[in-house]
């Protein structure tokens, strides 16, 4: 066995053996979608190993607080806090998960669990639910983001968060952010609007919406297309969505590292829900993907 598989099963081994079970137990199911689980497990020791996802993310927030700091140049102050157009106070739009809110542990014992029992489908909502309810305590940051916030609150700058969290665990999220030193005073309060969660719908376009009603929103960060303004188009089959998707990205190119910052997440989001589920389909569609025409199927 090489070095590289060794290292893998130790890892596995010493996760499954040492984490607490914040997974909550499920039945098992029969299930055909991923015939090689679990599916993200690479991604996933990428994210909590390489020094370069740790560049990547300092890098964007270092750029994110630099172009902020820009644009309060042009701002005028009321009371001693920035302000733009209609005299509405200046904001960062964030996301949670996997943008400020590291939740490697979660990912890391589903991978373990998956790998014990074959027939375990991994990430299903109840199991999310269950760590939102249980576990904030266990709930990291992202490298730089605590030092990022801080700075943005320094500015007077106020953080807004909208995540697809649930409403009904808010509490659960507001002890994760406070367990890790993030401010969280005035997130309780529904009238602040700085704290936007779920009712159940996963679209964030109204929530976006409504912060930038309330805020002069000079920058929005995420790990997710869906964490920035605008609908992308709907479409039917995988080539259809991640053209539409590819073309959200691209006709916001100037946006990207002045406005909208976006952190690196290859473990999950709509980027992968959006692909075929089984590991054939995957890989017919990656040979596909070669072609220079095939995200330009409409």
């Amino acid at each position: 066995m090489n070095t590289f598989l060794k290292a893998g099963l130790w890892f596995l081994t010493i996760t499954l053996s040492s984490f607490p079970c914040a997974v909550s137990a499920q039945a098992p199911a029969q299930v055909e979608e991923y015939q090689s689980p679990p599916p993200h497990l690479h991604a996933n020791l990428w994210m909590q190993t390489s020094a370069e996802y740790q560049a990547l993310c300092r890098q964007t927030f270092n750029t994110a607080i630099r172009e902020i700091k820009q644009r309060m140049k042009a701002a005028k102050r009321r009371q001693g806090r920035p302000i733009g157009p209609g005299k509405k106070p200046l904001a960062v739009v964030a996301d949670l998960d996997e943008t400020i809110l590291d939740n490697a542990r979660f990912q890391s014992e589903m991978d373990a669990v998956v790998w014990a029992d074959r027939m375990d489908i991994g990430y299903s909502r109840g199991r999310w639910e269950q760590w939102e309810r249980a576990n904030a305590e266990e709930v990291g940051l992202l490298p730089g983001a605590g030092p990022f916030v801080a700075e943005v609150e320094s500015l007077k700058v106020a953080m807004v968060y909208i995540s697809n969290r649930l409403e009904s665990l808010k509490d659960g999220t507001i002890r994760a952010l406070a367990h890790n030193g993030i401010n969280t005073q005035g997130l309780q309060d529904i009238t602040q609007g700085r704290l936007l969660l779920s009712d159940g719908a996963s679209s964030k376009q109204a929530r976006i919406k409504q912060a930038e009603e309330n805020f002069h929103v000079v920058a929005f960060l995420g790990d997710n297309l869906n964490d920035f303004p605008g609908e992308t188009e709907q479409a039917t089959n995988p080539a259809e969505r991640i053209a539409a998707s590819r073309k959200k990205a691209e006709s916001a190119s100037d946006l990207w590292g002045t406005r909208w910052f976006m952190l690196p997440n290859p473990v999950y989001g709509n980027w992968d829900q959006i692909l075929p589920k089984t590991v054939k389909e995957r890989m017919d569609l990656l040979k596909r993907a070669n072609n220079a025409e095939f995200v330009k199927a409409k």
